[in-house]
């Protein structure tokens, strides 16, 4: 898209059309990160290495993940370290609440 960051393959902004709630499933974990200068999420978790998020910028309730077309959302992976896709340097600063899906 014109005007938006190059990011790695490995995260990928949505495009929302309309009010959708989220809802992890029982074993996912909701988190927050906040954006480094380099565009990446951090803490880097390594017992998440290898597991696929949803990114939605700003903060949300694990009880109320509701998003609305305004909502910038990625889906995302993270790394064999454990560090999450980057977001974007614009993002730099900016609080993050991902949802990191477990297995069953």
């Amino acid at each position: 898209m014109a005007g938006e960051p190059k990011r790695p393959s490995k995260t990928i902004a949505m495009k929302i059309l309309c009010n959708m709630v989220l809802i992890p499933n029982l074993n996912d974990e909701v988190e927050y990160f906040t954006v480094d200068p380099k565009g990446y999420p951090v803490p880097k978790k390594i017992g998440y290495a290898n597991r696929e998020a949803t990114i939605i910028v700003g903060h949300k309730e694990r009880n109320y993940l509701v998003v609305t077309p305004e909502d910038r959302v990625f889906t995302g992976v993270f790394g064999g370290n454990g560090r999450l896709s980057s977001v974007g340097k614009e993002l730099e600063g900016k609080e993050l609440t991902v949802i990191i899906y477990m297995p069953e």
